[in-house]
């Protein structure tokens, strides 16, 4: 079967098209429109979660005054912020101080300032321009930018009476003296003293012949004497077969604590003057006995080549030892001169 078609006249121009199309022409401006609004919908959830403001404290100031000046971005803290940088000078203001940015969070938002303090010296009416503020939001490297509006201050000159007669320029106060007005000159006189004194000190000593540094007290004889004895008998040089020098060493060191204690030159001294001298004679008989064994032995070995037995050696120690520790706090008491005439017939 064939159906026939209907063929109407041709479709020309911009009439025919929109009589062969009635019915299209508001949808494709629908179209057209949910496009537009799909395009621009980024731009404005952008715009719309990050706010930009600025303030000053006052917008009126005199002139020379600081004037913090504030600028505040207020976003839902997936923004990073990046505030301006401020010249020295600014539309006739001084950039006196930059202050840290600060954040703070309420309510789901972050709130970022900066704070800058400015300062203006003429005056008049002044404009802070707009500055601009770059942020990029999480997630995307693009760095979005919005401007601060523009503040605007007066700046006020101070008031002058020119009705009334010029004067000169008022002396300056005096203020009543205190301690530390003097201070510096006490310091000062005290400093110079005790430089006179301290130059007056080291010509006293020069001329005495004495040291600048006070030397400090000797250590006392019986100190001395015992020390180094504990040193020689830790030396054991009787046991290996040092006799002379052991025995010599025992008389050195008792003669010296003599010389310490008695206040007699028992190192230039025989045995023999040791032992005659006043103050030996004034000890009590067993102490001077034991003094004279002491160096008795000691001749025998220096001079006479004796060879004592161990206990011998070690007897004569114990017995230097004992003598100091008699005889140091031992006041010396003289003797009856009978007493005296009878230690000098003894045999050294």
């Amino acid at each position: 079967m064939v159906i026939p078609l209907r063929i109407g006249p041709a479709v020309t121009g911009r009439r025919g098209l929109q009589q062969a199309f009635p019915s299209k022409r508001p949808a494709l401006f629908a179209l057209a429109a949910v496009c537009a609004g799909l395009l621009s919908a980024p731009a404005a959830s952008h715009a719309q979660s990050v706010h930009v403001s600025a303030r000053v404290d006052s917008n009126s100031i005199l002139i020379g005054d600081w004037l913090p000046y504030h600028i505040e971005v207020e976003h839902h803290g997936n923004s990073t912020v990046i505030f301006p940088s401020l010249p020295d000078s600014l539309n006739g203001f001084e950039v006196v101080r930059r202050d840290p940015p600060v954040k703070k969070s309420s309510n789901g938002s972050m709130l970022e300032s900066a704070t800058f303090v400015l300062t203006a010296f003429d005056s008049g009416m002044h404009i802070v321009p707009p500055l601009t503020v770059q942020y990029m939001n999480a997630g995307d490297t693009t760095k979005h930018a919005m401007d601060t509006p523009p503040v605007v201050v007066v700046v006020h000159g101070m008031q002058v009476d020119t009705s009334q007669e010029i004067k000169d320029v008022k002396p300056p106060l005096s203020l009543p003296l205190t301690l530390a007005d003097f201070l510096p000159y006490i310091i000062g006189a005290v400093a110079i003293g005790g430089l006179i004194w301290l130059l007056i000190y080291i010509r006293k000593k020069r001329k005495r012949g004495e040291s600048l540094i006070p030397q400090a007290p000797p250590r006392p004889a019986n100190e001395v004497a015992l020390s180094a004895l504990r040193s020689l008998e830790s030396e054991k040089l009787w046991q290996r077969g040092k006799i002379k020098e052991y025995h010599s060493g025992i008389t050195d060191i008792l003669r010296l604590y003599i010389e310490g204690r008695f206040l007699f030159a028992a190192l230039e001294s025989t045995s023999g003057e040791i032992l005659g001298s006043s103050p030996i004679r004034s000890l009590p008989g067993d102490e001077r006995e034991a003094l004279r064994e002491l160096l008795t032995r000691a001749d025998l070995v220096k001079f006479a080549k004796f060879q004592p037995v161990p206990e011998e050696h070690e007897r004569s120690l114990r017995l230097a030892v004992s003598f100091v520790e008699s005889t140091w706090r031992r006041v010396a008491q003289q003797v009856p001169a009978e007493t005296a005439a009878e230690i000098d017939q003894a045999p050294a």
